[in-house]
């Protein structure tokens, strides 16, 4: 996509180049520019690549997301109606709705999931394609602003692997960041060319957004609020108000298109109270010293600036001095003017969002924009990290670091030379500054050991026998803190049994007290509960270097016929007797009849599951607590 050579008048429509779409050399370098972002994105992330089917980056949120795209295929593949009824945190209703559904993603994999399995890969290939289709996509906004490809490469190698970027190199659907640039790229031409073809290519883009992770869908309408504030203004005509008019129309076909996938979030908001309290809000935005923090496992910047501003992944956002310059050089390139302004608005202004609902200035507190966004958009309030924003401010950063590339390499033009070698002085210039952005990129990534990733690699009788008795589960110890309870999700890929264990974006209330309860297991109140709730395979681990003779829970158990040993140790499956108690009693509530608990927090557990069998029936449930 090039710009045109000519720069018209702001208020003009530019209608569409005639036989753009047959120029095989824009084709050819858009292709060479892709397959570049992705020998970057497995350079960057070295050596993640070397063994991209077993070891994950991580063993904290690779685990989950791998587990997430694995559940979206094994739903579509069997029931996809209930894909929101994820096998997690049984038995509550909709816990895929807990944290992004990483649909666009799963899509992607499909073939690889249904064929291989392999979760591991997945995961791993889905954040190599994440970083390349992230600078791809930045490229194609910047060289169509500039017409200049080099600008393009530069800018988009900023946006896919800047620092605070990489420093989320968990976090898949934050390196999912294609669709921004390309929303923006389509509300310019939508508003520049007239028609309805680029608001529908917005549209479009939306839709994908919104497939590929909620909180950018999110940060798209910020963006694009932006770009309306700035165009009107000073755009004040009836070509202007028409052109507003369709991107606001396809807006609304596409936000109707995700309605469905997005009522979930609104039921579990409904259910558990999903929204984010203003304490939460506040605890995750920025501060000033944020935009000096980087990851400690980045390369240059890393043992200078991480020890002194460093808080957490959520606040490293510091974006890299390259890219700060090249951006204030973009300001000062006279070729585009109002898309100028409008990344330098897209760049400030979710600098100022990161900051939260109040800004502190000079010991007074100031509501801040993000106040409007967070009552007034539905579902903003499920946003837990407003100084993610900061992400977003990459898109107009990078747009204006290309603006800035651009303007030295026409600098650099005025300088008489042979052709051939002021494409060679061109070349270097931008190697060179390539090369300095990527040097501040640079993040050190350290592989968690390999998983195994079918039951034959698992060697575990336990899992085998779930996997040939499905039935609800429970896998005790359920552990302390909160990534502990990641593990059951990755191991329920090997069974697809519904496990009371969970790990997500969030918790249902009563998990973490009912985690509480199963400490004294096999105790008669604990085993009562579990029946209750229909579990019918307890998973319990024995822990490294403990004798089973010695071991606390097994000695017990033999004192309650409601369990029976299936398997042999470490990982010993017991089968519970039935008795859900539970189910019965939601059974004889009258059909969609709503129910008052009156005391929950008296008996938080029990209360707290009985509420969640209820939701799941089709009851509404009230109660206080």
């Amino acid at each position: 996509m090039t710009a045109s050579a000519v720069e018209l008048p702001d208020a003009e429509v530019r209608p569409e180049p005639a036989g753009r779409a047959h120029d095989w050399r824009r084709w050819a370098l858009a292709i060479a520019a892709l397959l570049a972002f992705g020998l970057l994105a497995v350079a960057m992330t070295w050596p993640l690549a070397r063994q991209p089917d077993r070891r994950l980056a991580t063993w904290g949120d690779p685990v989950f997301q791998a587990w997430t795209m694995a559940w979206d295929v094994h739903a579509w593949t069997t029931a996809p109606l209930h894909v929101f009824d994820a096998n997690i945190f049984y038995p509550y209703r909709n816990t895929l709705a807990y944290s992004d559904y990483l649909f666009g993603q799963a899509a992607l994999m499909f073939p690889l999931l249904v064929h291989a399995g392999n979760v591991v890969l997945a995961d791993n290939l889905s954040v190599f394609i994440a970083l390349a289709l992230s600078g791809f996509a930045a490229y194609l906004l910047v060289v169509d602003l500039t017409g200049n490809v080099f600008a393009g490469m530069v800018a988009g190698a900023a946006y896919a692997f800047a620092p605070e970027r990489m420093a989320q190199i968990e976090h898949l659907h934050l390196l999912s960041a294609e669709f921004l640039p390309l929303i923006l790229l389509a509300a310019i031409r939508g508003y520049r060319r007239g028609g309805w073809r680029w608001p529908a290519a917005l549209g479009v883009f939306l839709v994908l957004q919104g497939l590929f992770g909620v909180y950018y869908l999110y940060f798209a309408v910020v963006m694009l609020v932006f770009v309306v504030l700035t165009y009107l203004p000073t755009h004040r005509s009836r070509a202007a108000l028409v052109a507003t008019g369709r991107i606001a129309a396809c807006c609304v076909v596409a936000a109707g298109l995700l309605l469905p996938i997005l009522l979930p979030y609104e039921q579990v908001n409904q259910d558990i109270g999903a929204h984010r309290g203003v304490a939460e809000v506040n605890k995750w935005s920025a501060v000033w010293g944020d935009y000096l923090a980087v990851s400690p496992n980045n390369r240059l910047w890393g043992p200078k600036l991480a020890s002194r501003f460093n808080r957490d992944l959520e606040r490293d956002l510091f974006p890299g001095a390259t890219l700060l310059a090249l951006g204030v050089v973009g300001l000062f390139n006279r070729r585009r003017r109002w898309e100028r302004w409008l990344l330098l608005t897209i760049a400030v202004g979710s600098l100022l969002l990161t900051f939260g609902l109040t800004w502190h200035i000079a010991g007074h507190d100031i509501p801040s924009p993000y106040y409007l966004f967070y009552e007034l958009v539905p579902g903003f309030k499920a946003i837990r990290v407003p100084a993610r924003l900061g992400l977003l401010g990459l898109v107009g950063l990078c747009g204006l670091a290309g603006l800035g590339v651009d303007l030295l390499l026409r600098q650099l033009r005025r300088i008489p030379m042979p052709t051939l070698l002021r494409l060679g002085a061109a070349a270097v210039v931008t190697a060179a500054l390539g090369l300095a952005v990527l040097a501040e990129d640079s993040t050190r990534i350290t592989p968690a050991p390999p998983l195994p990733v079918t039951l034959a690699e698992a060697h575990s009788a336990g899992y085998s026998w779930m996997a040939a008795h499905p039935a609800p589960a429970i896998e005790l110890p359920m552990g302390t803190g909160i990534i502990s309870s990641a593990w059951p999700n990755y191991w329920s890929t090997l069974h697809w049994n519904p496990v009371v264990n969970g790990y997500s974006g969030m918790a249902p209330p009563a998990y973490y007290v009912f985690r509480d309860r199963m400490r004294s297991f096999p105790s008669a109140d604990a085993i009562h509960l579990l029946q209750g709730i229909g579990v019918r395979t307890v998973m319990y681990h024995l822990p490294p270097g403990m004798s089973p003779a010695r071991d606390p829970v097994l000695t017990k158990i033999a004192a309650f016929p409601q369990l029976t040993q299936e398997t042999p140790g470490p990982d010993y499956a017991f089968s519970l007797a039935p008795d859900p108690w539970m189910w019965i009693l939601a059974g004889a509530v009258p059909s969609g009849q709503p129910v008052d608990l009156p005391d929950l927090n008296a008996h938080p557990a029990t209360f707290g599951m009985l509420g969640a069998i209820l939701q799941r029936t089709g009851h509404t449930v009230y109660g206080h607590g």
